[in-house]
C-alpha cells in the first residue's frame, strides 16, 4: 500500500507499519510501500507498539507527507583478547 492510501484511511494518528519496499539515498531511507499492521489510538499504544517493533516493522504519524528516516549505522564492535 502506498503512504498516500495509509494517510487517507487514518489521518493524524499513528500506524503500526511493515516496511515492504523502500531505497537508501544521501544517508536516508525512503519507504515506497508499506503494509498496515494496525492503526494506533494514542501516543502510550503508538510507544508500547514501538517498543515491540522489530527488523522492518516501526510506527510512523500520518501527518508526515512522505516516509523518510536517517539511516544511523552502527559502528563494528571488536572483541578484547587478553
Amino acid at each position: 500500500m502506498l503512504w498516500s492510501e495509509v494517510r487517507e484511511l487514518y489521518p493524524s494518528q499513528f500506524v503500526y507499519l511493515e516496511d515492504l519496499q523502500s531505497h537508501i539515498e544521501d544517508g536516508k531511507l525512503y519507504v515506497d510501500e508499506v503494509a498496515i499492521i494496525r492503526p494506533l489510538i494514542d501516543s502510550h499504544e503508538a510507544l508500547q507498539a514501538l517498543k515491540a517493533a522489530k527488523a522492518n516493522k516501526f510506527i510512523y504519524h500520518t501527518s508526515n507527507e512522505k516516509i523518510v528516516m536517517d539511516v544511523v549505522m552502527k559502528p563494528m564492535v571488536r572483541g578484547i583478547r587478553s
